[in-house]
């Protein structure tokens, strides 16, 4: 019986290591698909219908992944036994809020998970809310100037981690350098 029990427990973990992998970044995740791009920009969609949530953890698009699936019997469907994200989207690090405490005045964002945002001691920006725009962070302010009330504001992310983000304009200058508040 132990021996037996050994026997599987060895085909169990052959099967596991010669599974193909593929790694790349996310372009796409549904409730039942995640679609990968490669570095040598391949595009591959594997299944996680049905698939072990501590295995295959949800994911967003922009997240770097290392994926490990297999061919289901119908010849067609790839489905992922293992997902290791190995570096997450901005999507995944940005909310939050964010301070800069080394001037006079506190200054900083508030971006929440829903897409809603503020600022703190930037009393003349009326934020709205936020998203991304490649690499750019784009916050949306009410402007009673514009025709449509509204004004965005784009920054490109010149480093983003789970606790710096630093901000700069379009043009290059080095604008906001924030640290994540507990």
């Amino acid at each position: 019986m132990i021996l037996l029990a050994a026997a599987a427990a060895v085909l169990c973990g052959c099967r596991q290591s010669s599974l193909p992998i593929v790694e790349g970044r996310v372009v796409d995740a549904t409730i039942h698909s995640v679609t990968v791009e490669t570095p040598a920009g391949d595009s591959l969609s594997v299944s996680t219908l049905g698939t072990n949530p501590m295995l295959v953890p949800g994911v967003l698009s922009g997240d770097e992944v290392r994926i490990a699936y297999e061919q289901l019997s119908d010849g067609q469907t790839l489905r992922a036994v293992w997902l290791n994200i190995t570096t997450p989207s901005a999507y995944r690090l940005l909310p939050g809020i964010w301070r800069d405490c080394t001037g006079p005045t506190e200054v900083g964002l508030v971006l929440a998970e829903d897409g809603s945002a503020r600022g703190v001691g930037l009393a003349d920006l009326n934020l709205r809310d936020w998203s991304l725009d490649g690499e750019c962070l784009a916050l949306t302010a009410a402007d009673p100037e514009s025709p449509d009330g509204k004004v965005t504001l784009l920054y490109h992310i010149e480093q983003l981690d789970v606790d710096s983000l630093v901000l700069a304009t379009t043009e290059g200058d080095v604008c906001l350098t924030l640290s994540r508040a507990e």
